[in-house]
């Protein structure tokens, strides 16, 4: 079935004949906070589009938060919050962004062979108001995106234009810390967008700087602190181009309640707020320098380039006394790195009898130096260097994709090649691994079609290759032809629904193979391989507009993952997620809007016998805002009913003070108590 595949694909990708050219044909399906937006056959049932002028309203303490839009997507914070989040969605636990691809205006954000995790992806150097849109596709199924796109992609896209100066202040507190611990108002942000003076009708320019800081709801300060800033111009080159240019950089450290035992808290040790190991924290920055050129026309021409320099410190202790009953067992991890990112891509719009045919040709080069540690440290204090390498990662991926539209049908058909270079020096013993050079070349065919019914309805079918790449130092260590395992993935669904539509949805059944899920634990050092895994579930999506002021929605996905060649009763996928649900309600008026939110993860298997496991949550939100004139009130309550819920949750061996011997147990970060963020923004 697969060679057949790959052969159609083949045959569409250079299918060709004559020439006219026609609009693109585009559904918008406006409800919940969001608008959604899709070009036909963009994808499947489970693809989306969010504009910024339905993200307002919800919390933003950093771009991080802006993944909740996604829908079936769960983040967790698990470090104190200057760590990149742990990313769940389709049956995944994404770790910090293995199995998700994310950008910013091009820019990849995923970290490859990264000093903590394989993928790892950290939004924070992103202010969430220059968010203009967020770009969802869901499985492995489009030729524009190669590594780690398993799950899915998510494209970030920052204004070109500032249509508006912005002016804003925020603070506010946790339940916890206000009525514990008298600690108010532990939290403040300050928001400054504006237009640069120069700014006139061929040349758009803006900046913008924002400051935020937190104590946190923990026993132990978290002292986190961050700084961001952008500048970006715009303007038009001749009668049909235009070229952005943007410098995004911040900086932030902080302390870190960590992860705590469950035993701990149960035994009065700790509070579900404490710590084990009070010097947990780190400290990181990027600055990211991003271009891009285009041009229109029959024959649009893209091209994106990114220099990006990023620096990464963490300090973290899981296993306690484990290993070193005297000193503990706390690791230090480290990434320096300079990226360099390239996709050019052309589009051809032409015709064949009846039929529109839309070719693209497009390729991406990324090249990585990157100089990675990992030490055992006491307090902060290195004791003992575990590892010390020396990376050079390089990747060029072309790809075509052929969209042949027919009365009645449309076929979108792709194909990508990934060439990777692995490079890695064992700075700390050059004799012994990893060490080496190793190169890999993979082909990953795409199928897509959708089958419109009407104006409301439309079918889509989607199947294709993709995979996740592994760090490099097990790349070089394996020395075999399974250094990048492949994953497939098909998806059956269909989308109704209309601007105007009283009701809209989707429903998509989808299927996800992994021929073999490699785990990196960056935190000793060493891959897992956990063999093949098949997901497979179901994602729903509800909008229901009864009333012009009102607009009720919801998302779930059901998902069921294996480990295919564990035997029965020890094939759970650890933290893989079963059930997700979002349901949204929003009410505006004039001037006054309001947002209340749940969001809810069932429990799931911790270990692959399912054992222990990890504890579901249901989480309501609420948000409000007030605008007068140019100003604007805004206050959000975050775990509105206060519940106690667990946030980022491991099975983890581990021995405490006065433990004789090491114990399997959950451990966890606490999520946040009811907290309260108000503030005031000006806008002119």
């Amino acid at each position: 079935m697969k060679f057949l595949l790959f052969f159609i694909l083949v045959l569409f990708s250079f299918s060709a004949t004559a020439q006219v050219v026609k609009k693109d044909t585009v559904k918008i399906v406006k409800a919940d906070e969001v608008t959604v937006s899709a070009e036909r056959p963009y994808s499947a049932a489970s693809d989306a589009e969010f504009r910024a002028a339905d993200l307002e309203l919800r919390p933003r303490n950093s771009a991080q938060d802006m993944l909740r839009t996604v829908p079936g997507l769960f983040i967790a914070q698990h470090a104190g919050g200057g760590k990149a989040e742990q990313i769940f969605l389709r049956g995944f636990d994404c770790d910090h962004g293995t199995d998700i691809n994310i950008s910013v205006d091009d820019a990849p954000v995923n970290m490859i062979s990264h000093g903590h995790g394989q993928g790892y992806a950290d939004l924070h150097f992103v202010i969430p108001e220059t968010i203009e849109s967020v770009d969802v596709a869901k499985g492995p199924y489009f030729a524009r995106f190669g590594d780690l796109a398993t799950a899915g992609a998510v494209v970030f896209n920052t204004f070109d234009v500032l249509k508006e100066n912005i002016v804003k202040v925020e603070t506010g507190t946790a339940q916890y810390a206000l009525e514990i611990q008298n600690r108010a108002f532990t939290t403040f942000r300050g928001l400054a967008l504006v237009q640069a003076p120069f700014s006139n009708d061929k040349l758009h320019a803006y900046f913008g700087a924002e400051i935020y800081r937190t104590q946190g709801y923990f026993d132990l300060p978290q002292n986190f602190d961050r700084l961001n800033l952008i500048a970006k111009a715009t303007g038009d080159i001749g009668e049909e181009g235009k070229l952005s240019a943007s410098i995004l950089t911040f900086s932030s450290g902080w302390n870190a309640n960590g992860q705590i035992p469950q035993r701990a808290v149960n035994q009065g040790i700790i509070s579900r707020f404490g710590s084990i190991d009070s010097t947990e924290g780190g400290a990181t920055s990027r600055t990211s320098a991003i271009f891009k050129y285009t041009t229109g026309g029959s024959s649009p021409f893209t091209l994106n380039g990114s220099v990006t320099n990023y620096r990464f410190r963490l300090y973290s202790d899981f296993t306690f006394l484990a290993h070193d009953s005297l000193r503990g067992d706390e690791v230090e991890q480290t990434d320096a790195r300079t990226i360099l990112a390239l996709r050019g891509e052309s589009l051809k719009i032409w015709s064949a009898g009846s039929a529109i045919m839309k070719t693209r040709i497009g390729e991406n080069l990324r090249s990585d130096d990157i100089e990675v540690g990992l030490y055992h440290d006491s307090a902060r204090t290195r004791i003992e260097t575990k590892v010390d390498a020396l990376i050079h990662q390089r990747q060029v991926g072309p790809y075509v994709q052929q969209e042949i539209i027919f009365p009645g049908i449309q076929i979108q058909a792709g194909l990508r090649l990934d060439y990777f270079n692995f490079d890695v020096t064992n700075r700390l013993d050059p004799s012994a691994q990893p060490n080496g050079i190793v190169q890999a070349l993979l082909a990953s065919p795409k199928l897509n079609v959708a089958v419109p019914l009407g104006e409301s309805i439309t079918l889509f079918g989607n199947s294709g290759f993709g995979f996740h790449s592994n760090d490099a130092r097990a790349v070089v260590t394996a020395h075999n032809g399974n250094t990048i395992p492949r994953a497939f993935g098909e998806e059956f669904g269909a989308r109704l629904g209309h601007t105007s539509d009283l009701i809209s949805g989707s429903i998509a059944l989808w299927r996800l193979d992994l021929e073999s899920e490699f785990i990196w634990g960056g935190d000793d050092g060493t891959t897992n391989a956990a063999g093949r895994t098949r997901r497979q579930g179901i994602d729903m999506e509800l909008r229901i507009t009864p009333f012009t002021w009102l607009a009720l929605g919801g998302d779930m996905t059901i998902a069921k993952g294996v480990l295919r060649d564990a035997p029965v009763g020890q094939n759970y996928i650890p933290l893989a997620p079963n059930l997700t649900l979002t349901a949204n309600a929003l009410a505006r008026f004039d001037n006054f809007s309001a947002a209340l939110r749940l969001r809810m993860i069932d429990d799931r298997p911790a270990v692959e016998d399912n054992s222990i496991r990890a504890k579901g949550y249901s989480v309501f939100d609420l948000s409000t805002s007030y605008r007068i004139g140019q100003i604007e009130v805004f206050a959000n309550i975050e775990n509105f009913f206060n519940v106690a819920w667990n946030e980022a949750q491991f099975d983890t061996d581990a021995r405490l003070r006065g433990e004789t011997g090491i114990t399997s147990d959950l451990h966890f970060t606490s999520g946040t108590p009811r907290s309260l963020r108000m503030g005031v923004g000006y806008r002119f």
